[in-house]
């Protein structure tokens, strides 16, 4: 069976792409086309309603884009203007985690499928060399348009799991190895900037309690670097045989708690891997 034959497969991949969705920021004074800075979300569903998940960096980039310009309005996708500062319910900097509220109809306007985590929360801990799914929109991807629309490529990759810590999991990308999402046929080169990712979705899919669920195990961290800008950065290993891969650092959500708030990581137990 090829890759494109595999229904699992296929499956994770359109997921992960309906999970992710832009989170960016511009000038609404200025004219069409113009630049759109941000990065990448997601969002699940608990019993006190829709927690959205990012990277705690990129609130710290839209705070300074914002303090240097009160003209700056923050999106999710094709939302209308959206209060990210006030919507914030947690930030973690050590493990570069925040959280924030969002209400439904947001949620439907711009077409995100929020994780099902009511009563199966924490997630589990990762292993190797279980299957990783994860999605971002990186900034070189997004094109702007006069008519005052956008698009947004994405970036999506299956890779297995290489190391878990208590903050981190890591995993090897390989374009030679790791396997495409179908909506994303071609995979960038190693080194590609992958800035606009951070925050992005990492789901892990496996049986619990009989049913076979997805779960958002962790988000994208950041990116590779491109010639010394300060946003987004990998760990890219370059010695020897490392230097034919990319380490790519993902954060563990594990210690955010049903409400958003967060806390210390919690045990887990019950899983199945896939």
């Amino acid at each position: 069976m090829t890759r494109d034959e595999d229904p699992v497969h296929n499956e994770v991949a359109a997921l992960t792409l309906q999970v992710a969705r832009p989170l960016i920021w511009h000038d609404r004074t200025e004219g069409w086309p113009k630049r759109l800075d941000g990065a990448t979300c997601f969002f699940l569903r608990f019993e006190v309603g829709i927690i959205g998940v990012t990277a705690n960096h990129v609130i710290s980039a839209y705070e300074s884009a914002v303090a240097a310009n009160p003209n700056i309005i923050c999106q999710l996708r094709n939302s209308p203007a959206f209060d990210l500062g006030g919507a914030i319910i947690a930030r973690d900097a050590e493990r570069d985690i925040a959280t924030f509220a969002v209400p439904e109809a947001v949620l439907s306007h711009i077409s995100a499928i929020p994780l099902d985590c009511r009563g199966s929360w924490p997630p589990p801990e990762p292993q190797s060399p279980w299957l990783l799914s994860v999605c971002g929109f990186p900034e070189s991807m997004r094109t702007s348009r006069a008519d005052r629309s956008a698009e947004f490529g994405a970036w999506g990759a299956l890779a297995a799991v290489e190391c878990v810590t208590r903050d981190e999991i890591l995993i090897t990308y390989d374009p030679a190895i790791v396997q495409p999402s179908a909506w994303a046929p071609t995979l960038p080169p190693l080194g590609f900037n992958l800035s606009g990712c951070s925050g992005g979705p990492v789901l892990v899919h496996g049986d619990r309690n009989g049913l076979h669920r997805w779960f958002a195990v962790g988000l994208i961290a950041a990116g590779p670097k491109e010639r010394g800008e300060e946003a987004d950065t990998f760990d890219m290993a370059k010695q020897g045989e490392a230097a034919e891969f990319d380490m790519i650092r993902l954060r563990r959500i594990d210690n955010m708690l049903p409400d958003g708030t967060i806390t210390r990581p919690a045990d887990d137990t019950g899983w199945l891997p896939g």
